[in-house]
């Protein structure tokens, strides 16, 4: 190795064409030879022990750099907090993509509740008090736990997945998996076969929802159409006792809405018997009841595999649509999640339903 340009460390001068130069064997040091004899031995003979190597000025620096970078400014994963190399392109715990900056925790997640920075008007609707922390996701952590870091589903990360469903999340997860396994879109749900329409809409499937409120109103119209048109046909006087009868009860209830008469009590609940006790009237109720059990037997197992869809279409979307880690992580808690209040909405709509297939 060529000395010249660096200096001896006994006697402070820079080496120089031509000089006789000694190099310590243990730790690497160049010296002058009279300076070597001069100090009976190496410069650095103290630093022996320690296991000092002698460096050139630009490879210590270069060292040094090194260290720092790899110590102090690594990469921050942003999905799960761990630390990375700055070489490193995904992380070594999770496999999540990491970015060209190397930032510390605090700098790459404000603290809940802080600011994004900058000016854009698409951080400011999803600022406070909303703003996402990993290390505060409950359900995320959860499903790390039960499934690992690595799982995924549809090739989204279990945690995400975890992120968006929100209550009962590694449930659920274990439901996807299930049908992702088995490739098949059936799996029994409780709350869907029972719930139906309403689970659709506190899950935030609002249009699942509406098209089982749509079902279960045209089962209700068939089962009230179908026996009497049936019986006109097969039992004719039936059909017409039945006829009579429900307007007998029509002219009380409207004389009485109309003229303030007041109707013969007793007739009046006597023909209102007749009409509850008519076959007419049974077949129409077990029909409707028969018609409203299969659309609930149906899809309750057909539940999870309507929703494990729209949870990956969702996250999908995010991702396709977010500008950074921060916006799409509280996309999924924003947009995710359960609304209590919207089980009102399948309620209304049948009552609006049936208001109007009154009047006509």
């Amino acid at each position: 190795m060529n000395y010249n340009g660096y200096i001896c460390p006994s006697c402070g001068q820079v080496f120089k064409d031509g000089d006789d130069v000694v190099v310590c064997p243990v730790c690497g040091t160049p010296h002058h030879r009279s300076c070597w004899l001069e100090n009976g031995g190496c410069a650095n003979q103290s630093k022996h022990e320690s296991g000092f190597i002698w460096q050139a000025p630009e490879q210590k620096a270069q060292t040094e750099e090194k260290k720092e970078i790899e110590h102090i400014d690594y990469k921050i994963c942003p999905r799960c907090g761990a630390k990375n190399s700055p070489y490193e392109p995904v992380c070594t715990n999770c496999g999540e993509r990491l970015t060209a900056n190397r930032k510390s925790v605090e700098e790459q997640f404000p603290p809940f509740g802080g600011d994004f920075g900058g000016g854009s008007e698409n951080y400011n609707q999803y600022q406070n008090p909303n703003s996402y922390s990993p290390y505060q996701n409950v359900y995320a952590a959860d499903a790390r736990t039960v499934y690992g870091a690595d799982a995924e589903i549809d090739g989204i990360p279990v945690t995400e997945i975890a992120e968006y469903v929100q209550k009962n999340s590694t449930e659920y997860i274990g439901r996807f998996k299930k049908i992702e396994e088995k490739k098949s879109k059936l799996s029994w749900n409780w709350s869907a076969g029972i719930f139906s329409a309403m689970w659709c809409f506190y899950r935030r499937m609002a249009g699942v929802g509406l098209a089982l409120v749509a079902l279960f109103f045209s089962a209700y119209v068939l089962s009230n159409t179908i026996p009497p048109v049936l019986y006109q046909q097969l039992q004719p006087e039936v059909y017409e006792e039945y006829v009579e009868d429900v307007s007998e009860l029509n002219y009380y209830m409207n004389a009485a809405l109309t003229n303030n008469a007041t109707p013969d009590m007793d007739d009046f609940y006597e023909k209102m018997t007749e009409i509850i006790l008519s076959p007419i009237t049974i077949t129409s109720y077990i029909m409707l009841a028969a018609l409203w059990l299969l659309i609930s037997v149906v899809f309750g197992f057909l539940g999870n595999y309507f929703y494990k869809k729209k949870v990956i279409k969702d996250i999908r979307k995010y991702r396709e649509t977010s500008f950074d880690n921060q916006t799409y992580h509280l996309l999924l808690r924003q947009r995710g999640g359960v609304s209590p209040v919207n089980v009102l909405i399948p309620i209304i709509c049948y009552m609006l339903l049936n208001t109007l297939l009154s009047y006509i």
